[in-house]
């Protein structure tokens, strides 16, 4: 056995540029054999006592070994990160322009970041009151919104985690503990005290679908509960489905690494795919990675996995408790389970021998994290995948321009899926000229077409789904007479009318307001609402189709722990005829009963200032059109537009990837814009009057000396965010290191101090 090494090097967790890099420290006598790499540990640093991560032994230091300082403590009794990925995290900090310390503050689970305290109790916030908030919070909006969101998900925030999924400052959260409206306890402890029941009774509510399920589970035949599940019979392979395995099964099974892209057609089969893909994988005595792009889509994943796999399977998401993804992670380290299901940061799953990894929808932008460090967990899992030289598979029935012409280059091995399995066919798509019906007379928001089908649907029993990827009632109110429309004072959006609460949204800050009586610009009471939201299509769905059960399924309504698969299982049940929805239901859901789909606005996201716009309606037309016509019926898709010319929705409506390629690359190759060239965004911002526009200029001068291709400076299109006016600029080249390096050594000579911080942004999904 080796000697257990007297010095080990540590990334502390100090993100600051003086600080990004290792430091040596020395392990004392008595943590001799209880310190690896991977494992947390509190160190001194300067004055004062920080966690850091081991990174590896040392057999002597790079310094003095009389200045090298010792460690505290071990915070953890086990690693948490392998090494495979303590060697990936210095690559992906270069490849976002992050610190290492961020990219390893990423790979850890949720359930053990932001904890520095070593051994003591972590904390999590509970509110001391009901649902809604007191009303004295009525002149505090930001405790208001703070109060909210823990009154929706109690129990599961740290002080900074509400913070930030409240949006707002952590003195704010610190005002509601000090009024009495929160309480902290040690995680895993109930709230106790009259205060604490009321708490226990928002768990309750939170946790209502928990306890549907537990009574179900209790009110099953004692006979039925013991055991396995009895697991489905496996089908055979259609001919398609033969053909994509035939290639990667043997990639699989000699640990050979390569990159395929499954283009299947909705209803084609690729999961099908992946389950055999992943037996062939576990076969070979290694473990699989699969990441889905939305936790909607989770639970219906993870049950049609668990049918094959049974207890083998670990989930890992965000819609997890904090303790419930630490124990799932711990599963995984210890070699417990061989196969993980989650969202984007399952892509760390910490495997000791990862043999497959499977990019399901591969094409969406989710995979991308809005935060430092900004990784792509479809870069992330082929980087993996390299390295370990193992296959990767990228699913999807519009894949991504990018994995497209990678495949094309060789770069990849494009496998069709064309046909949907059992012969069914693909829907008929209608598309639906808005002009020709408003012509007609028509004002409704269904056309004739698709409100004759959706009739005829309801009349034989079958079931309706309407996409609109707006949520609210209204998305504007506009004045009549000086035609201006009331924004959020801190983003410059239009405030979003929601019926529900009778109140005015912002879906950036959350911001709400009371409607105004009158036009708060020129006091005329001629202010009317415009638009249509997806709260809006569920009324209207409601009075042209009276008798029709309707759910809606946005981000208003799965706010709470479980609403996902609550919402997911009552259709799929047949609880509801029509589902009203935003992109949230555009992917990968396999609802039987669906044969009418109606796309209320295809146009919504077709004329944003972003050069993926067309790409986005695409594949969002094309995936929502396949949720019709998966059960024995076949399916109608109703495409309502006033651009219906437009080549991405022409090629959406024949579901055609190859026609909407066709006509989209020359337009990329033309900007450059990728996947013809690499590109990063920085965004400055900072409080009004701060100088925003004077230091974004001053970063354009310098990083044009640099010789690379700057557009902009220019304001961002959302000009101001939360409080925050802001100012971009894009860089385009041919390698991204070098478009990095240019950034960083720009940021150098132009500094940006508090208040003002400059973002980087590496291949960014949104240009918004």
């Amino acid at each position: 056995m080796a000697e257990a090494p007297s010095y080990v090097s540590v990334a502390v967790d100090v993100a600051v540029a003086r600080t990004d890099r290792p430091f040596d420290y020395a392990v004392p006598t008595e943590l001799r054999g209880r310190v690896a790499p991977g494992q947390r540990v509190l160190v001194p640093l300067g004055g004062r006592r920080v966690e850091g991560i081991v990174l590896r032994g040392l057999d002597e230091p790079s310094v003095d070994p009389e200045k090298v300082r010792p460690i505290l403590r071990a915070i953890d009794e086990e690693p948490l990160l392998t090494q495979e990925l303590l060697d990936l995290a210095p690559w992906l900090a270069e490849q976002c322009g992050s610190t290492l310390v961020q990219v390893l503050r990423a790979m850890l689970p949720g359930g053990v970041k932001n904890r520095t305290e070593g051994p003591r109790e972590r904390e999590v916030l509970w509110p001391a009151a009901g649902d809604a908030p007191p009303a004295a919070l009525g002149r505090a909006p930001a405790q208001a919104r703070a109060y909210r969101v823990l009154a929706e998900n109690p129990g599961r925030w740290t002080r900074l985690e509400l913070a930030r999924a409240a949006a707002v400052a952590p003195a704010v959260v610190a005002a509601l503990l000090r009024r009495g409206l929160a309480l902290a306890v040690p995680e895993g402890a109930a709230p106790g005290g009259a205060a604490g029941g009321a708490a226990e009774a928002a768990a309750a509510r939170g946790g209502e679908g928990r306890a549907r399920a537990a009574a179900a589970s209790s009110a099953a035949p004692a006979a039925v509960r013991p055991g396995a599940p009895a697991r489905p019979a496996v089908p055979e392979p259609t001919p398609d489905q033969a053909a994509a395995l035939a290639a990667i099964l043997p990639a699989v099974a000699a640990g050979r690494h390569e990159i395929f892209l499954l283009h299947g057609v909705t209803g084609s089969g690729k999961t099908e795919v992946y389950l055999r893909a992943i037996e062939a994988c576990l076969a070979a005595g290694r473990e699989a990675v699969v990441l889905v792009p939305e936790i909607a889509l989770t639970p219906q994943t993870v049950a049609r996995f668990r049918e094959r796999f049974g207890d083998d399977v670990a989930v890992l998401h965000s819609g997890l408790t904090l303790g419930e993804r630490r124990r799932q992670w711990r599963r995984i380290m210890r070699g417990e389970v061989r196969v993980a299901v989650g969202a984007r940061s399952a892509v760390f799953a910490p495997f000791r021998r990862p043999g497959l990894f499977i990019v399901d929808e591969e094409h969406e932008t989710t995979y991308k994290q809005d935060e430092a460090p900004r990784y792509h967990a479809r870069q992330v899992a082929v980087e993996r995948a390299r390295r370990l030289g193992v296959p990767v598979v990228l699913g999807s029935a519009t894949p991504s321009l990018e994995s497209y012409v990678a495949a094309l280059n060789g770069r990849g091995r494009l496998l069709p899926l064309p046909r949907r399995v059992e012969g069914r066919p693909l829907p008929h798509v209608e598309v639906i000229d808005m002009r020709r019906e408003r012509e007609a007379g028509n004002r409704s928001l269904f056309s004739e077409p698709l409100a004759e089908a959706i009739r005829g649907a309801l009349a034989r029993g079958e079931q309706v789904l309407l996409f609109l990827n707006r949520r609210g009632f209204a998305p504007v109110v506009l004045c009549r007479d000086c035609g201006r429309t009331v924004e959020c004072p801190s983003c410059s959006v239009t405030l979003t009318y929601h019926r529900q609460t009778g109140l005015l949204h912002c879906h950036y800050c959350d911001h709400r307001a009371q409607p105004p009586a009158v036009c708060p610009h020129c006091a005329s009471p001629n202010v009317k609402y415009y638009g249509i939201g997806t709260q809006r299509v569920e009324e209207l769905a409601r009075e042209h189709f009276p008798g029709a059960r309707v759910l809606r399924m946005d981000v208003d309504t799965t706010g709470t722990r479980g609403a996902h698969e609550r919402i997911y299982r009552a259709f799929q049940a047949g609880e509801a005829d029509i589902l009203v929805g935003t992109q949230m239901v555009a992917k990968g859901w396999d609802v039987a009963g669906v044969t009418v789909v109606g796309v209320v606005h295809a146009d919504t996201g077709l004329h944003l200032p972003d050069f993926r716009a067309a790409e986005r309606t695409f594949q969002l037309i094309t995936q929502v059109a396949g949720r019709a016509g998966r059960g024995e019926r076949p399916g109608r898709v109703f495409v309502q537009t006033y651009a219906p010319d437009h080549y991405a929705i022409r090629a959406a409506a024949r579901q055609d990837c190859l026609a909407f390629w066709e006509a989209e690359v020359p337009i990329r190759r033309a900007g450059p814009w990728p996947p013809f060239c690499e590109l990063v965004r920085i965004v400055v911002s900072g409080p009004e009057g701060a100088g925003v526009d004077e230091r974004a200029r001053a970063l354009g001068v310098v990083l044009r000396r640099s010789a690379v291709r700057v557009l902009g400076p220019a304001p961002a299109p959302i000009e101001r965010l939360r409080g925050r006016v802001r100012w971009h600029l894009v860089l385009t080249g041919d390698e991204r290191l070098r478009l990095l390096r240019a950034v960083r050594e720009a940021l150098d000579v132009v500094r940006l101090e508090d208040p003002l911080a400059a973002h980087v942004d590496p291949d960014p999904v949104s240009m918004l």
